[in-house]
């Protein structure tokens, strides 16, 4: 072999073993997310109290489920929930809040790779009673970032995007894009 075919080899093979790389790296970014559907837009984020306290502190969650014209917020740490009617535009809108509503929040740590938190989104329904059985049923949000699930007795870490954190194994939380805007005191899910 020459060494001009001998260089066209390695940089080819190179050149393959970085495609193959940057396609592995995407995939897994794509297996973070869930496939399913969630959609929401809310604005005012900061009228809110369980919200905007899940939004801009570190270690905050509360759930938002849907209930006629209305979305309700629940933090652990309050006793009362809110309740949020929705305007004629919103009751308009496409919003899916997931297979059973929304956890949302800033985990304490930043994730792998970034030297920031962010907000992140996770679906209300159990994903592994939902894979196993088909069922949808709701976690209950508990102190310590945790997430509990009263069918199968797992609890899942909020901090660590979800994982089963005591129980049998199995698949963490489905999870969702979420963006939150600061300064227009906007959250934005969507998927």
């Amino acid at each position: 072999m020459s060494r001009r075919s001998l260089l066209c080899w390695i940089v080819f093979n190179v050149s393959m073993f970085q495609c193959f790389n940057i396609f592995i790296s995407c995939d897994k970014a794509e297996q973070s997310y869930s496939n399913h559907i969630a959609r929401l837009t809310l604005t005012a984020t900061n009228l809110i109290p369980q919200l905007n306290s899940s939004l801009n502190n570190p270690g905050e969650f509360c759930t938002i489920t849907a209930h006629n014209n209305t979305y309700i917020f629940h933090s652990p740490g309050l006793r009362e929930d809110f309740v949020y009617e929705r305007s004629e535009l919103e009751r308009k809108s496409n919003y899916v809040l997931g297979l059973s509503g929304l956890i949302v929040g800033t985990p304490i740590m930043a994730e792998q790779l970034s030297n920031q938190t962010s907000v992140v989104c996770f679906d209300l329904a159990c994903p592994n009673c939902y894979d196993d059985a088909a069922v949808t049923r709701n976690l209950t949000l508990r102190e310590g970032q945790r997430a509990e699930c009263s069918r199968c007795a797992r609890t899942y870490d909020l901090n660590t995007l979800g994982v089963v954190a005591s129980g049998s194994a199995g698949r963490s939380l489905f999870r969702y894009r979420a963006q939150y805007y600061p300064s227009g005191n906007t959250l934005s899910v969507a998927n």
